[in-house]
């Protein structure tokens, strides 16, 4: 709770042109990541590259093919 009080103090001190800007950078930052998120579900990986398919199951290479031959 101290460090949620230390943000508050350190918010109110600054000035409203400060306090723009950081709301500016963070709806920015959330866009972007937003914009990465959506780009990265519309593209599913192929089949022939294990290696992504892999990493956006969130398995290793190994895991990978210990779940598909679970599933057959």
């Amino acid at each position: 709770m101290t460090d949620a009080c230390d943000v508050s103090a350190f918010l109110m001190s600054l000035e409203l042109e400060q306090l723009d800007s950081i709301k500016l950078k963070l709806e920015q930052t959330i866009t972007q990541q937003q914009e990465k998120k959506r780009t990265r579900s519309r593209l599913p990986p192929t089949f022939n590259d294990l290696d992504a398919l892999a990493a956006d199951t969130g398995l290793d290479l190994s895991g990978l093919i210990k779940d598909i031959k679970r599933r057959t």
